[in-house]
């Protein structure tokens, strides 16, 4: 089985510098050294397999079900993933459905829907994620992402909270490391940027804070957690950190050293960027009051240096899913309440 990972959070909002949140949960046995990250990410192409061949064995039903229809207007939780790692590492912690009148599925339920007038197709597997009746969905990447959670909303009428669990990069190397995860207090929404003569950029766009009951449980309860995927593939027990801060998020891949120290320049407190969370954001900002609230959670597979390292994406995917998951499971079912 795999060895547990211990994580400390800390949050990135200089200054003053960050201090580790303390942690009451008692350790049943003490840490063992941990193995530098960046060595070896924790998954390869045999897990990918595992997950792979776990996807396909679920029920696919129709949109009209009653099972389906019922679960639509339970469903608490969508997560939203926009690549297929993500997806994946997602999918990894879902079990079968039930409905609050006891009907259980033996599996995990995928159905498809086209939204009629809209050009929209979208595919969802309904499963229980941390406690709570939840729908995965992959999106596009970026802005393109809109028009399929505007969709989703209307169609899982009741639903309170969308998190975006995936991957994202790191601003800083040596703060946060490959398989760290990301969570926002702030999104600094990227897609208007000025580019000045004298080589500085400007964001222009609003900074929105993501400040709630969502994301007063994920960012400052216990600084420790138990993942049993955390593992490199010989059992190598590692450690992995939970940061708190502002991730910039805009509509373009951001994979250049230079780019991304312009941008630093105008974000300093930003710990890393992906490109998904300001439509979150914007999406809410449309509606008052909001019925939902959103989180980014994310895991940090690359710097945006220009030197990507594509193997580490599943591995971060599965941190943040992991970290998500086991944060919800936590509440014991009392976050609605």
């Amino acid at each position: 089985p795999a060895a547990p990972l211990a994580d400390s959070m800390t949050s990135h909002n200089p200054p003053p510098a960050a201090t580790p949140l303390t942690d009451s949960r008692p350790m049943t046995s003490p840490t063992p050294a941990a193995t530098p990250l960046e060595e070896k990410p924790a998954h390869g192409e045999e897990m990918l397999k595992k997950l792979l061949k776990r996807e396909e064995d679920v029920i696919v039903k129709g949109k009209g079900d009653e099972f389906v229809q019922q679960y639509c207007k339970e469903v608490k939780i969508i997560l939203q993933a926009a690549n297929d790692n993500e997806r994946l590492a997602n999918f990894s912690k879902l079990q079968p459905p039930f409905l609050n009148n006891g009907t259980k599925s033996a599996k995990i339920v995928r159905f498809s829907t086209d939204f009629p007038g809209q050009n929209i197709h979208g595919e969802y597997t309904l499963g229980i994620f941390g406690g709570y009746k939840a729908a995965l969905v992959q999106t596009k990447q970026g802005s393109d992402c809109r028009s399929l959670i505007e969709a989703t909303i209307g169609l899982f009428s009741n639903v309170s909270f969308i998190i975006g669990v995936g991957v994202a990069y790191g601003s800083f190397r040596e703060k946060t490391k490959l398989g760290d995860v990301l969570i926002s207090e702030k999104i600094a929404c990227l897609n208007n940027v000025k580019f000045e003569k004298s080589g500085l950029i400007y964001i222009r766009g609003p900074i929105q804070e993501v400040k709630d009951k969502l994301h007063a449980h994920f960012c400052t309860a216990s600084n420790r957690f138990m993942n049993k995927f955390a593992c490199t593939e010989d059992a190598s027990p590692r450690y992995s950190k939970a940061h708190v801060g502002c991730i910039i998020s805009g509509n373009f891949l951001v994979d250049n050293e230079e780019i991304k120290s312009r941008l630093s320049e105008n974000a300093r407190e930003a710990i890393g960027g992906e490109m998904e969370g300001h439509v979150l954001m914007e999406i809410m900002g449309k509606r008052d009051p909001c019925p939902f609230k959103a989180i980014i959670i994310k895991g940090v597979c690359d710097y945006g240096d220009g030197t990507k390292e594509k193997q580490w994406q599943l591995t971060a995917a599965l941190a943040a899913v992991e970290y998500t998951h086991l944060r919800l499971e936590l509440t014991e079912g009392t976050l609605f309440f």
